[in-house]
């Protein structure tokens, strides 16, 4: 018989629901409280559905029913198979209604009834999604597109947790998965993403199809029965690579990105030649989403020998396309923090928000990043934002494909840089320098004629009114410090002063990313340089002391790395009163100041620990405590 709840308590949870957009406290409180007492009957999983299939209802209400069942579901151990049903069964009636949030509510939903109950007992829902696929209701398409999208997502992490063997897996759900998947879901995607399709038809099944790609169950090997429908799904992007959608566009480039960074066994050299001509022309778009997929191929192509014949004849074409991607874009502007922007923060507070938190075993490098003298990227302490940005991307293709196409970038990309660095617009000299300090590393050589202009050049940006020149100025800086400190460079102490003058000078900037980057470099110099910056350190050693004043927590931890690195890289020539009394000074201050738990204080014991290893018995009248 079917279930009838008491109408009474559905009006009353209704209500509740309304009740949870009031503002005020005294009432949010009431709401949970009385929630709580719901959840306590053995079939408020049934009223809840019920809220969610109700056509009348607002659809804030059916929204929130349907979360809070989501999460109920979640939390319990055994659905009964009369709960499974009833549940399922309202879900699917969803999928059609005329509200996408509630049609993406309920595709939420369906997908954890799945992850609880598993695809055995969900199967025949899953059928239906398919055969939903094809009917006339748009609405229902679209609806049942999302939840397809969501499951495949969830199921295809636990197939990756299978092949690689965790226990945490689900053996029987991921070959249940793959086996359905195979037979009826990829045909059914691939069939239905054609150029005839609406706008979401094709980008929801590259969407759900690039799922597949990018767990890497595509891959040589990795699992047969997804594998052989590789070729097709190329076919598929093939078709819709010239698609006026940008949203559809966006999921080709990522699918083509996927195919040539996996290096895919069905893809011939024609194919490859076709993907990255393509790709060539997508990274040029004027949607910068679709430039910022198209860009991520070309430093997967420099790891890809099989592709460095296509990719050598697409360099003249390619290079000023990496370079004009990595000036500023509004995108840029909207992510990067204003503090960024901001030529005087120095006394501004950091939030905990923007230190990273440091573990012992991390801290190979001056900052404790993987490797600092990598281009920009994601993870980095600079000053260039933690989301990845087509600015980025761009930038470290170019580094990437600068270690395989050395002499090839230098001839065509140093005229183009030197129209930058030349261009009236700040930005264009940034990304100029942005583009000297990419190539630096690995076209040392064929650049060693230019540098003395170049380093000029680059010192004279340092004095930018614009923070983010002066910054990316200094990292660039930081890329030659081999060049300059070693015994090829002709006017070695001269170059070394005139570069350590403006770094030190920066490194007491009122903006703090300028800060951040300038005494990076410095730490950098330290590296490449050790005993012949002797001649320099007193500037260097009154620069770090009086940091101490100016430094908030984010800087002071580099500041701590970089008298560690001082200390261990210049050894007895800091073994002098006056330096480990300008050093040693603040240290004790900050030792005996800064609690156990501060985030500074590992960084602190570890400089410490440098200095106690360089200097030894010349520090213990400085710091009785240690003795």
């Amino acid at each position: 018989m079917a279930w009838q709840g008491d109408q009474a308590k559905l009006q009353q949870l209704c209500h509740l629901f309304e009740q949870a957009s009031n503002p005020d406290s005294a009432v949010q409180k009431q709401v949970l409280q009385a929630l709580g007492q719901f959840s306590q009957l053995p079939d408020f999983n049934m009223y809840l559905v019920t809220i969610f299939g109700q056509a009348g209802a607002p659809e804030v209400v059916r929204q929130r029913a349907g979360l809070l069942l989501k999460t109920q579901v979640r939390s319990q151990a055994v659905l009964p198979a009369a709960v499974t049903e009833h549940v399922t069964r309202h879900i699917m009636s969803a999928m059609q209604d005329s509200s996408r949030t509630l049609r993406h509510t309920a595709g939420t939903m369906l997908t954890t009834m799945v992850q609880k109950c598993g695809l055995e007992a969900c199967h025949s829902a899953l059928q239906q999604l398919l055969l939903d696929l094809a009917n006339s209701n748009p609405a229902l398409q679209e609806g049942s597109l999302s939840a397809l999208g969501k499951i495949c997502e969830d199921a295809l992490a636990n197939v990756q947790k299978a092949i690689a063997g965790s226990g945490h897996a689900s053996a029987n759900d991921a070959q249940l998965f793959v086996r359905f998947a195979s037979e009826s879901i990829l045909p059914k995607l691939l069939d239905s993403a054609t150029p005839a399709a609406p706008d979401f038809m094709r980008q929801g099944c590259l969407e759900c199809l690039n799922h597949f790609a990018l767990s890497s169950t595509f891959e040589n090997g990795k699992c047969a029965p997804l594998e052989r429908h590789r070729s097709r799904y190329v076919e598929v992007l093939g078709a819709l690579a010239s698609d006026s959608n940008t949203d559809v566009m966006q999921q080709v480039c990522r699918g083509f990105s996927c195919s040539m960074e996996y290096n895919w066994n069905c893809l011939s050299e024609q194919h490859s030649k076709a993907i990255l001509e393509f790709m060539l022309k997508a990274a040029q778009h004027s949607s910068y989403e679709v430039r910022l997929e198209a860009l991520a191929v070309w430093k997967f192509t420099a790891a890809k020998s099989e592709t460095w014949g296509v990719v050598g004849c697409l360099l003249p074409q390619l290079l000023p396309v990496l370079l004009a991607n990595m000036v500023y874009a509004e995108a840029d502007y909207m992510i990067l923090d204003q503090s960024h922007l901001e030529n005087d923060n120095a006394d501004r507070h950091d939030s905990l928000d923007e230190i990273k938190p440091r573990f012992h075993n991390e801290k190979d490098n001056i900052d404790g990043e993987e490797d600092d003298g990598e281009v920009p990227e994601a993870h980095t302490s600079h000053s260039w934002g933690a989301e990845w940005t087509g600015r980025k991307a761009a930038a470290s293709s170019l580094d990437a494909l600068s270690e395989i196409f050395e002499a090839d970038i230098t001839q065509n990309l140093l005229p183009l840089i030197q129209q930058k660095l030349q261009d009236a617009s700040w930005e264009q000299q940034e990304a100029g320098v942005l583009a000297i300090g990419a190539i630096g590393v690995n076209c040392m050589k064929r650049l060693a004629q230019f540098l003395p202009a170049v380093m000029e050049h680059v010192l004279g940006l340092c004095a930018s009114d614009k923070p983010l020149l002066r910054s990316i100025s200094c990292w660039c800086i930081s890329r030659f410090s081999d060049w300059i400190c070693k015994s090829q460079n002709q006017n070695q102490q001269q170059v070394i002063a005139a570069v350590l003058r403006v770094l030190l000078e920066r490194s007491l900037d009122r903006n703090k990313q300028v800060q951040n980057a300038a005494l990076t470099a410095v730490a950098r110099m330290l590296e490449s340089g050790g005993a012949v910056l002797t001649p320099f350190l007193d500037d260097i050693v009154q620069t770090l002391s009086r940091s101490f004043q100016l430094y908030k927590p984010k800087n002071i931890q580099l500041l701590y790395d970089t008298i560690g690195t001082c200390a261990w890289t210049m050894g007895p020539a800091l073994n002098q009163p006056k330096y480990i009394e300008s050093l040693m000074k603040p240290l004790v201050q900050k030792f005996e100041s800064t609690p156990d738990g501060d985030v500074t204080a590992l960084p602190l014991f570890e400089c410490l620990t440098y200095i106690l290893q360089t200097l030894g018995k010349s520090i213990t009248s400085v710091i009785p405590k240690f003795t």
